[in-house]
């Protein structure tokens, strides 16, 4: 039985006499719920105390239970890059140093979904059936994108500008919003708008196309110069190609969206940006 994960654009495949629910939820501070799915009831899995996630020494007898979450408080836990499909669960490893009761399993398997990063958890007692235990590395080696992304295009609040072979470096290039691209929220406009692509000899960038501080500020590419541009009756501004502000006060580097790299591809999530993260980690080494 094939069953979606709430809002992260996956699905998994579990067997047909499981019990599931895909439900978000909140189970502490720091930890979301996407997924849950047992070979028995869900509703008398014991908890840690005072966490609220099950606990795996307390699993009835013969139980296999499998969650996917997200850990996040100031930052999220997990791979820091992009992870390809499908997930290998013999990868799989201890998620901490807690002591589980005898006969009582709990291993994790991390990974990143544009930019998400998740965990699946499976747990599981001794004398459940085998066919459950082994059930765990299929459920996770069934997990894939539904529906799976475009080759190019919106996909999910990202846009995908293609090939990251096909972007050469030292390319600064403006793209328009892909078509059908999703209206942000009213006190989100200002970073919507054409975004500029720049690509390092290290990374690649994308820097929103209108200053921060000043939104009828539109900035166009001078290649002559090398800079980024933006005038105004009385001055020009000016950045370099990777966002940094060259002149006095008051101004600002420019903002920026995330970019990923995916199997190959390069996506913006050009529904968001911001400065909070560096410009470029080391801007001279993209020269």
């Amino acid at each position: 039985m094939r069953v979606n994960l709430y809002d992260r654009g996956l699905s998994l495949e579990i067997p047909a006499q499981w019990t599931w629910n895909a439900g978000a939820g909140f189970i502490n501070r720091a930890t979301t719920r996407y997924f849950l799915a047992a070979n028995g009831p869900l509703t008398d899995l014991p908890v840690v105390p005072g966490n609220g996630d099950v606990d795996a020494s307390a699993l009835p007898a013969a139980r296999v239970v499998v969650e996917v979450e997200a850990f996040c408080r100031l930052a999220c836990s997990g791979p820091a890059t992009e992870t390809p499909l499908p997930l290998d669960w013999s990868t799989a490893a201890p998620f901490s140093d807690r002591s589980l009761a005898s006969g009582r399993h709990e291993l994790a398997l991390g990974f990143r979904w544009f930019d998400q990063p998740l965990f699946v958890f499976a747990r599981w007692a001794d004398d459940a059936p085998a066919g459950d235990i082994a059930a765990i590395a299929t459920v996770v080696r069934s997990l894939r994108p539904d529906p799976a992304p475009p080759v190019s295009g919106e996909y999910r609040g990202w846009d995908g500008i293609g090939p990251l072979a096909n972007i050469p470096v030292g390319s600064v290039t403006l793209t328009p919003l892909p078509a059908g691209a999703i209206s942000p929220p009213p006190y989100r406009t200002y970073g919507y708008a054409p975004f500029y692509v720049v690509r390092g000899k290290q990374g690649v960038y994308a820097f929103a196309s209108r200053a921060f501080f000043n939104q009828s500020c539109q900035i166009q590419y001078d290649a002559a110069t090398d800079r980024l541009t933006c005038a105004i009756p009385g001055r020009v501004y000016e950045w370099t190609r990777f966002g940094t502000y060259l002149g006095p006060e008051p101004a600002s580097n420019l903002t920026q969206h995330r970019v990923i790299v995916r199997d190959g591809a390069v996506w913006v999530r050009y529904v968001e940006d911001g400065m909070l993260w560096p410009s470029v980690p080391d801007e001279a080494s993209e020269y």
